[in-house]
């Protein structure tokens, strides 16, 4: 588990590690970031360093009962708690704060790890703030959400608070796919979110699927200076996105694609294409086409995106932007 938490957060693995050796563990964090960057599993790993029987230097040696059990949720002073449908009830939190009261059943410590505790109740929020102003005995709290702005003020200035940066690219792709997506929706998953769970829903997601194959036609029409790309607005592409977050999703979708065109013009890291599969087409348009024209017709999707957001309508928006990215003199005198 440290190696594969060590892949994931290298400088947050480091700084446990030292509070561990020191024992200087607060006695509540609040780990804030995406899914799949690694909270649960740094807290289960400290957890394990708290009642391991064989230490060294204070870290878990991760084999013996005590760090198996935990590592596997079976250890009876390790408590987890998860939202109960929607939210995280005061039922909930009553069972915690009756678990805080008593004494460890194999010592005197004891560990609570709360997952998304933004979906607490209000009276739930109230009922933890009780225990984190006035900690009962040798109790740590890991509070984790991704949702940090949604998490009581009185709750967040009684935690340590620990962010857990975003995963890079290359170990975001191998997370999704050891869990079974794809390489090329992988390829293009990391380039949208950084969520391994929302990646993992997007990757099955028929609607979605749909969504990059029909933007990657409309692309090649545009590439081809096909007059049918303008009629593919309202025969597909309305067709396919009717909601506003469907209409920014296609438009993120075509400004990666022309990243990718604009990678394989200056040859710069090309092994993170989010369209690995269309590698050959990407390439013979960026060598048919300028860096500068590549560029412009980036400047023009942004421009887009920009007035979708300020609700221009949207089929107008992606008519205009299909004659705009097939006038290439236009493209050269954008300034």
């Amino acid at each position: 588990m440290k190696n594969r938490i060590n892949r994931l957060q290298p400088v947050l693995i480091q700084q446990f590690q030292k509070n561990m050796q020191h024992n200087k563990l607060a006695h509540a964090y609040l780990f804030e970031g995406a899914r799949g960057t690694g909270k649960k599993e740094l807290a289960l790993w400290v957890a394990a360093g708290i009642f391991c029987e064989h230490k060294n230097e204070g870290l878990p040696c991760t084999t013996c009962q005590n760090c198996t059990r935990i590592l596997e949720g079976h250890h009876p002073d390790v408590v987890e708690v998860e939202p109960s449908g929607l939210s995280i009830k005061v039922e909930q939190i009553r069972y915690l704060k009756s678990e805080f009261g008593k004494r460890g059943v194999e010592g005197n410590k004891k560990v609570f790890i709360v997952t998304d505790v933004e979906k607490m109740t209000a009276g739930a929020a109230n009922s933890l703030l009780k225990f984190l102003e006035e900690p009962n005995g040798n109790v740590t709290a890991f509070l984790l959400t991704t949702a940090k702005n949604r998490v009581l003020p009185t709750i967040l200035s009684r935690c340590q608070l620990i962010h857990f940066s975003p995963l890079p690219k290359p170990i975001l792709q191998e997370e999704l796919e050891n869990t079974g997506v794809t390489p090329n929706q992988a390829a293009l998953l990391v380039h949208l979110t950084n969520d391994v769970t929302k990646a993992v829903e997007m990757s099955q997601d028929e609607w979605f699927i749909d969504a990059h194959q029909l933007i990657w036609k409309w692309f090649l029409k545009i590439a081809k200076k096909d007059k049918q790309s303008f009629v593919f607005v309202q025969t597909s592409i309305m067709n396919h996105f009717k909601e506003r977050t469907h209409y920014q999703m296609a438009l993120e979708l075509l400004l990666i694609i022309y990243r990718d065109a604009l990678k394989l013009a200056f040859d710069a890291d090309t092994k993170q294409l989010a369209f690995p599969r269309y590698r050959q087409e990407l390439t013979r348009f960026a060598e048919d086409k300028s860096s500068r024209i590549i560029v412009s017709s980036l400047e023009e999707v942004l421009t887009s995106q920009k007035k979708l957001e300020s609700n221009v309508n949207a089929q107008g928006v992606f008519e205009q932007l299909a004659i705009r990215l097939m006038d290439e003199r236009a493209l050269l005198s954008r300034e």
